[in-house]
């Protein structure tokens, strides 16, 4: 990956507020109601001033703009979300939610905007600026929203709570200061072996196909009892719980024992290398043609691997959470972080690795060696940071005694991914 610059979003909050303050004093709006007209269009303050300096009225600017309610509504004391009588957190329009509603809703519309309306189906108040200075927990997270919002025109990182953007780049595939790589073309992730065209081929044949997202969605069957399971760890070491499973432990990816996925017995090794009879005997899947069976076979792989990195995104911030808790020292915290970034990175460049063996067309008995292994320090490390630390931590337990392991086994993960991409992306 070549020479890239950045540049941090907050940067550009100051110069944003300071536009807003001329609006708000030429033309009497408060700092909340300039922001959202500012936005409203389009972040173009000679439209805006050229529009409002023909009116007398801004009434109806204001309110088609989402910075005043058309309507001003009776205050409830329900929330209109889960109907509890504790409604904590009200807006200027009169309508109110609880605390633990209104932060989900919250959390989830700052993903995509930092203008958000109000949480009442149909009216059209956006939060105001005012609602996050008052609100202190909220307040960071607008606020970088916010300064992404205002760069529409420059490549965001990927990852949803990075304070950085792409200024110029050489190489499409990218890796920025905090630790995520991804496609500043296409924005797929990590996918450094395939072109992007590529990328897109795979997602249509992937959308596609009924009889794989069929498959993938209603989850698995264990393949010793025939208990219905579905995934809700993001490590592919699966247990089928009892008291209704049997205790079976396999693989989630090929649905074989898990005690053969060791580096002594080869067992990743057998696990991504393609094989027909293994689709249909282990996965329960049929398939007439051999074509349709090589993408079922690399398909379920692709998947396994992004219902991983899913899971692990969602459960980060409960992670992250529990670390800042303990007493630990500073160093181990940061590692704890970002291993736990780095797991859910490595999971997006894993599924790649398997578009890529598809569109070979043949077997790479080299590359599929690199990839098991690739796949199998991966693995180590989720189930290490998932099955060990995220469960003591859970029950308040030390996990000091896990700051070297982790260590050894986050570096290992790293460096063989670098070598092992680098090596296929630039053959000898």
């Amino acid at each position: 990956m070549d020479t890239i610059k950045f540049q941090n979003f907050r940067q550009q909050l100051p110069i944003l507020i300071q536009t807003c303050q001329e609006i708000s004093e030429v033309f009497g709006f408060t700092l909340s109601e300039a922001l959202i007209l500012f936005h409203y269009f389009k972040w173009n303050d000679y439209a805006l001033n050229e529009v409002l300096a023909s009116q007398e009225d801004y009434d109806q600017i204001l309110i088609k703009s989402g910075a005043k309610s058309a309507t001003q509504y009776n205050l409830e004391k329900t929330c209109p979300i889960c109907y509890c009588n504790q409604s904590e957190i009200s807006l200027s329009c009169g309508h109110s939610a609880c605390k633990s509603c209104f932060e989900l809703y919250l959390r989830e519309k700052l993903k995509m905007s930092s203008f958000i309306n109000c949480f009442f189906l149909g009216c059209t108040l956006k939060i105001p600026y005012s609602f996050f200075e008052e609100h202190k927990d909220y307040q960071q997270s607008y606020l970088l929203r916010l300064s992404k919002d205002y760069r529409t025109t420059v490549k965001c990182c990927n990852n949803q709570e990075c304070e950085f953007y792409v200024q110029s780049y050489v190489d499409n595939i990218v890796e920025c200061l905090c630790g995520t790589v991804f496609c500043v073309k296409c924005e797929q992730g990590d996918h450094r072996l395939l072109n992007c065209q590529q990328c897109v081929e795979w997602v249509k044949l992937y959308e596609g196909s009924n009889n794989i997202l069929d498959f993938i969605n209603h989850g698995k069957f264990c393949p010793k009892c025939n208990q219905f399971i579905e995934k809700d760890l993001g490590c592919n070491h699966m247990t089928c719980r009892k008291p209704l499973g049997c205790g079976f432990e396999f693989c989630w990816i090929c649905m074989d024992t898990w005690s053969s996925h060791s580096k002594e017995t080869g067992g990743y090794y057998k696990c991504n290398k393609y094989n027909e009879q293994q689709i249909e005997e282990k996965n329960k899947l049929k398939a007439d043609k051999s074509n349709e069976k090589r993408l079922i076979f690399y398909a379920i792989r692709y998947a396994g691997h992004e219902k991983g990195q899913q899971i692990a995104l969602k459960k980060k911030r409960r992670f992250l959470d529990l670390v800042s808790k303990i007493q630990l020292v500073d160093s181990y915290k940061i590692l704890l972080r970002d291993s736990y970034n780095y797991i859910i990175q490595a999971r997006i460049s894993l599924k790649w690795t398997y578009v890529y063996a598809f569109f070979q067309k043949k077997q790479m008995p080299i590359f599929e060696f690199g990839q098991a292994d690739f796949e199998r320090y991966c693995e180590i490390l989720h189930d290490l940071l998932e099955n060990e630390i995220y469960k003591k931590l859970k029950s308040k337990q030390p996990i000091e005694q896990y700051h070297q392991k982790l260590l050894n086994n986050y570096n290992l993960a790293k460096q063989f991914q670098t070598r092992f991409l680098s090596e296929f992306k630039n053959p000898k």
